[in-house]
């Protein structure tokens, strides 16, 4: 199967650029995953690839063949949409066949792919159906159903799940990666949804503006993300940013915010060295802060941040406990722990430990990683 290469791709709207020279490449059995904020670009890409939306300028192929001028249903790829899609008039075998029956597949390879695909997405029962009398969940699988029987050379998903509540969510996620491992065909699915995207994706692309912002593995661009918006963006409880200032003294090198200095490990300082003097943002993920008796390293002054426990928010798997920095314009931040803070700890002083060896770093004017 070939894959997908995406070169320099724009779109513009009058004087606005949608997307903004946007470049990547999908694997051929690959899932990618485009995330990001409402207006991003991410369905405007989408659409750009399905052949719905014109291209303003760069290059998109289908293994050796260029398709950016080449009309939707000559790219033989199939879409599920956010909102479905379904025919109102047709029942649901109907609407499975439709794809089919539009490129005149024989009658005999209707009757068989039709009420398999149906079986697989539990819908097999309803194939008499009008989409009227179908739930949510049940349209959603129709839909999913009808991509699975084209066969296409690749599968794009615009925000699928969007219309469906949190339980009808997951189940219908695994339909999707069921279909994803029957056809082992390149698909690219839609999602503001950064939890859906980590749970999905091989590989994620988190755009903004238009522009992407890095491409990778979930756990890349939660442990490794390049710029402050990836940071920010990957991860719930969202990471904790601090504005500091890098400071040496002797051979050590401390960030020192407003309330607080931490001393770098050794490892990490050759790699500040030409941030000396200059403000910059740590980011520390709430998980890499802990209570100091079960901090699972050497806990000391140079590591310590104390704070003022506003909110204790209980979780099935321990608590979020939200605070702010001890100065006269306190700081927000979080903590997550892995056991039930009692609550007895509300308007309480408590220090925290943090794991110095995970922090991030990133400058204060291009927001780029350091670290």
């Amino acid at each position: 199967m070939p894959t997908i290469t995406v070169t320099n791709l724009s779109k513009r709207f009058g004087d606005k650029a949608a997307v903004d020279n946007l470049s990547f490449e999908l694997g051929e059995h690959e899932f990618l995953v485009l995330v990001g904020p409402s207006g991003c670009g991410k369905t405007t890409t989408l659409r750009m690839l399905a052949g719905l939306e014109p291209v303003s300028s760069g290059s998109i192929r289908f293994g050796e063949r260029e398709v950016s001028a080449i009309r939707p249903r000559d790219r033989d790829i199939a879409m599920v949409f956010q909102d479905y899609a379904v025919f109102p008039h047709l029942t649901v075998f109907e609407n499975i066949a439709y794809g089919l029956r539009s490129r005149r597949a024989p009658r005999a390879l209707i009757a068989e792919r039709v009420p398999r695909a149906a079986t697989m997405f539990r819908i097999d029962h309803l194939l008499k159906r009008k989409p009227r009398q179908l739930s949510g969940g049940e349209r959603q699988r129709v839909a999913l159903a009808r991509a699975m029987v084209r066969d296409a050379t690749v599968y794009l998903y615009d925000e699928p799940l969007s219309n469906l509540d949190a339980q009808l969510r997951h189940q219908a996620r695994d339909d999707i990666m069921t279909l994803h491992q029957q056809q082992q065909r390149p698909s690219i699915y839609v999602t503001h949804d950064q939890a859906e995207a980590m749970a999905m994706g091989d590989r994620i692309a988190v755009m903004k503006d238009g522009q992407l912002m890095q491409v990778g593995s979930g756990s890349e661009l939660y442990e490794r993300p390049q710029n402050l918006f990836v940071a920010f963006f990957i991860g719930t409880p969202s990471i904790n940013m601090f504005e500091v200032e890098l400071r040496a003294d002797g051979e050590r090198i401390s960030a020192v915010g407003s309330a607080f200095t931490l001393g770098l490990p050794p490892e990490l300082q050759a790699r500040v060295a030409q941030h000396i003097g200059k403000r910059v943002t740590l980011g520390v993920r709430p998980e890499d802060m802990h209570v100091p008796k079960k901090a699972p390293f050497a806990v000391s002054a140079e590591n310590t941040i104390n704070g003022l426990v506003n909110v204790v928010e209980p979780l099935a798997t321990g608590s979020s406990v939200y605070l702010s920095t001890l100065e006269d314009k306190p700081h927000d931040f979080i903590a997550t722990f892995k056991v039930r803070l009692p609550a007895s700890y509300l308007n309480k002083e408590i220090p925290l430990a943090i794991n110095m060896q995970k922090i991030h770093l990133f400058d204060g004017e291009t927001e780029q990683a350091i670290i």
